[in-house]
């Protein structure tokens, strides 16, 4: 069995929006330049956020039923399949959080616990995410009332130790804060998140403590969104009668970005310094390491902790303490008197600290403004053999040619303490920018709480899932696939992309499956939002895609990033071979990246961009036209791996087949568009209404109300796609015609909702619906159920219930929502928590595959089609 195969084996085989829907500013935002110290930065937690006890994380469910791999036992490559097909492998992860950082600048999570971790900085060139955590970041908070005497504690609690029956769940596991610390026990606090935003609130103490984190994720507008910094607002309160006596410490090691992967990460000769901006109030510690051995990676790196104190709040810190220790030499000093020495306590420049004292008046709040920033300004793949810049640093003096080759020497390094001091002095300003996008999703009435705790809690994998977003290629010594790299055709793009997957691996592993490519079949699912909220990193990942079409033998490519998880997402891709009937693997992909090009042009007006791929666009339907037999108008794939389900076929299949119907009208709407001759819009108006008349009388089955999956032996031998209306909801959204009968559409939908909407788990809970089922009449629906797959079929139900003033069909789109929705963010013990799954089994939602999935993404289109995003123009 092939590599890609087994990697993708599945069932059977302005600028910021200004504003959206009408919603203003609130009014606590709409002041400029409140003092750092003003509760109005301090954002009540939505009631749509997802919430938990801090430090109390469940076991991952392991029956017996299931992988044992959640018991300790190791998946070899022998045994593999099997474990993938029994549920529970790839390993899930309980207790993950908000990861925080920009898109392709690195990130991390802020957890459960409370601590800094997992990882996930090394690009592909980490074979996924890396489970570890940093013991010497932390948040400490003393207080003292009155005479009393003061107690400190380090607001993070110990880290899940998982050990099975048979061994060690190193995936599920990470460490605790160092040892000396006194720590948060389990349950001491809340956990909220709602991305970008993340909140935890602690309690056992006399001042009411919280803190709010999150990067500047700003819908339609790059520099923010791709910034390395992470703000952490801390909110005090004092509930006594006597004067309080406060202080923050904010610890952080002098770390390397990545610890996996093969070849190591090189990051050495330390350096440590305090700075302090008189113009903004920012003070800050900065850690670097610049010897000239270091690897591409770990160049001229550095870490940044800033804060920017109000009006009686006075900053304190150290420029060194050892973090190979157990943390008593920083927590001395910090106990006794709430302030640093201003000086280092040893000599290693491993780590540094900072904090934040003032007294509080009974009654009174401050709210004290910290950040993390970092620079660590490039990212290298293919064993050091490519290197980029990252996008962050064309915002601080990196240049690039026309070609978007990076200038040697334009980014000047050094830019943490920069960075962190103009995210803090910016932070009322982007806060608003974030807001603005935010708040009519998170507050809005119009949308179930339920999908909007999916619909923004997802949007998280844009900075985690191996998120590359490049800011000109600094060098390269692998010869590209296609005879040059992908992104020089066009000045100014700035290339991305993100894995499908990227599972957790520990280099106490046997065998750890990844999924780490980028493949389009499964990216088109979060097509929408990427072109609604974000279009700049949808339109130079097309421009790339197109480029790879035209490069191409035939333009059939099935994704951007290469299987190997070394290989540099755009200079090593797969090629397509001949297309020939029921030959090349996953068919869907070519008709997918056409509607994806007309998609994205027509939402955000981009006439040019259309122009542009066009080629692409005429180049990838006759890909698909070489796929049609002799005497039909419909293309046929392989019998195993046709499209993204990857279900046995018998001949044409449904959901290839519209979506063919749909390059047609695409193409064809295109060249219309474009001025393309009459005589070649003619010849694809006729092939259309070819297709459309063999697509009816070959898949509607009017007795059973029902379109086949595919053909079967006999008339009553098939199955039903839940999947069926794919290419039809999307022609919807992109104004185009119809795809198939839309009367036939509404009598599936109906007929088959209560056959798909069955199953639930163990405590009543509907689990969504299964992929497939058969005809009315013949049996309920079994086998998994796709996260991703249920939330672009409840679009569906949604928008065909306005189209039909069909209130029934709306509700049912909802519940299909918001019942993946439930298991996924409000159902803790399931632990899919930023680590949402492809797919669970029908019979028990806790028997899962692929965590960390991408296609989940897909409920931004339920978003869209409640309520219409308003894009970034």
């Amino acid at each position: 069995m092939s590599e890609n195969i087994v990697r993708r084996l599945g069932l059977v085989g302005a600028v910021a929006l200004a504003t959206i829907a009408g919603t203003l500013l609130p009014p606590s935002i709409a002041s400029a330049n409140p003092s750092p110290s003003d509760s109005s930065l301090f954002m009540p937690v939505p009631a749509a956020a997802t919430e938990v006890p801090i430090g109390q994380i469940p076991r991952s469910p392991c029956e017996p039923t299931m992988s044992q791999a959640c018991d300790g036992a190791q998946v070899t490559y022998d045994n593999l399949i099997q474990n993938l097909l029994a549920g529970g492998y790839p390993l899930d992860v309980p207790g993950l959080g908000i990861p925080v950082g920009g898109v392709g600048s690195g990130s991390f999570m802020i957890n459960q616990s409370g601590t800094f971790g997992p990882w996930n900085f090394g690009g592909s060139q980490d074979a996924g995410w890396e489970n570890r955590i940093l013991p010497q970041a932390a948040f400490h908070f003393r207080e003292q009332v009155g005479s009393s005497s003061p107690s400190v504690t380090t607001l993070a609690a110990k880290g899940p130790n998982v050990v099975g029956s048979q061994g060690p769940v190193a995936v599920q596991s990470w460490g605790s804060p160092l040892p000396s610390w006194n720590v948060l026990k389990p349950g001491q606090g809340t956990y909220s998140a709602l991305y970008p935003f993340g909140w935890e609130s602690y309690t056992g103490f006399t001042t009411d403590v919280s803190t709010m984190f999150y990067s500047p994720i700003v819908a339609g507008e790059d520099k923010p969104t791709s910034l390395p910094v992470v703000y952490f607002d801390v909110k005090l309160t004092n509930t006594g009668r006597e004067s309080d006596k406060v202080s923050m410490m904010f610890t952080m090691p002098n770390a390397p970005d990545h610890t996996m992967g093969t070849p190591a990460s090189v990051r050495t000769e330390y350096t440590s310094t305090y700075r302090r901006d008189r113009h903004t109030g920012v003070e800050a510690v900065t850690l670097g390491a610049n010897s000239p051995g270091n690897t591409p990676d770990a160049a001229n790196s550095s870490w940044t902790i800033a804060a920017r104190p109000g009006p009686r709040q006075h900053v304190s810190y150290t420029t060194s303490w050892n973090a190979a220790g157990d943390g008593s030499d920083v927590y001395a000093p910090f106990t006794k008197s709430g302030s640093l020495p201003d000086q280092p306590i040893e000599n290693s420049k491993s780590a540094g600290a900072i904090a934040v004292s003032a007294e509080l008046a009974p009654g009174e709040t401050q709210v004290v403004p910290f950040a993390l920033a970092w620079d660590f300004p490039q990212v290298s793949f293919h064993d050091y053999q490519t290197t980029w810049m990252r996008r962050y640093t064309n915002f601080y003096g990196a240049r690039e040619t026309a070609q978007n080759d990076y200038i040697a020497g334009s980014y000047p390094g050094d830019q943490g303490f920069n960075i962190a001091n103009d995210a803090l002095a910016a932070q009322s300003t982007n806060l608003a920018k974030v807001r603005q996008w935010y708040d009519p999703i998170a507050d809005n009435p119009k949308y179930p709480l339920a999908v909007r705790t999916g619909a923004l809690n997802q949007l998280s994998q844009l900075v985690f899932n191996d998120s590359f977003w490049e800011g000109g290629l600094v060098s390269n010594s692998v010869t590209p696939t296609g005879g040059r790299r992908l992104g020089t055709q066009t000045p100014g793009t700035h290339m991305f992309d993100t894995a499908d997957a990227a599972i957790p691996w520990s280099q106490d592993s046997d065998y750890v499956l990844v999924n780490n490519a980028n493949e389009l079949d499964v990216d088109a699912y979060g097509w929408l939002a990427y072109s609604k909220l974000f279009p700049n990193l949808e339109r130079d990942r097309l421009l790339a895609q197109a480029e790879s079409a035209m490069l191409d033998p035939y333009g059939g490519q099935t994704q951007i990033y290469g299987v190997s998880p070394d290989k540099d997402p755009f200079v090593s891709w797969p090629v397509s071979t001949a297309p020939t009937p029921g030959g090349p693997t996953f068919i869907d992909i070519p008709a997918k990246n056409i509607f994806r090009y007309y998609g994205y042009a027509k939402i955000n007006h981009d006439q040019a961009f259309l122009k542009t791929v066009y080629p692409a666009m005429q180049k990838q339907l006759r890909y698909l036209q070489a796929l049609i037999p002799s005497g039909s108008s419909l293309p046929v794939g392989p019998a195993q791996y046709a499209n993204t389900y990857e279900y046995g076929v018998n001949g044409p299949d449904v959901y290839d087949s519209s979506l063919y119907i749909l390059s047609l009208e695409t193409v064809i709407a295109t060249g219309r568009s474009l001025g393309a001759a009459s005589h070649t819009l003619a010849a694809l108006d006729r092939q259309l209404r070819q297709a459309k008349a063999e697509f009816e009388s070959t898949f509607w089955d009017a007795e059973h109300h029902a379109y086949r999956m595919t053909p079967g032996a006999t008339p009553d031998a098939y199955q039903v796609l839940l999947d069926t209306f794919f290419a039809e909801n999307v022609a919807e959204q992109i104004g185009l015609p119809d795809v198939l009968d839309v009367s036939h559409m509404r009598d599936q939908l109906t007929a088959y909702y209560d056959v798909f909407m069955r199953a639930r788990d163990s405590k009543g809970a509907l689990i969504g619906a299964p992929n497939t089922a058969p005809p009315l009449g013949s049996g309920a629906a079994t086998g998994e159920v796709w996260t991703g797959s249920n939330y672009e079929v409840a679009s569906t139900y949604i928008n065909a219930g306005k189209r039909f003033h069909d209130p029934s069909l709306i509700d049912d789109g909802i519940t299909m929502s918001s019942a993946i929705s439930h298991q996924i963010w409000q159902t803790p013990s399931n632990g899919y928590a930023f680590d949402a799954p492809e797919a669970w089994h029908s019979d028990d939602p806790q028997k899962y595959r692929y965590p960390d999935y991408s296609r989940a993404l897909a409920v931004w289109d339920d978003i869209d089609a409640l309520h219409p995003i308003r894009q970034a123009r």
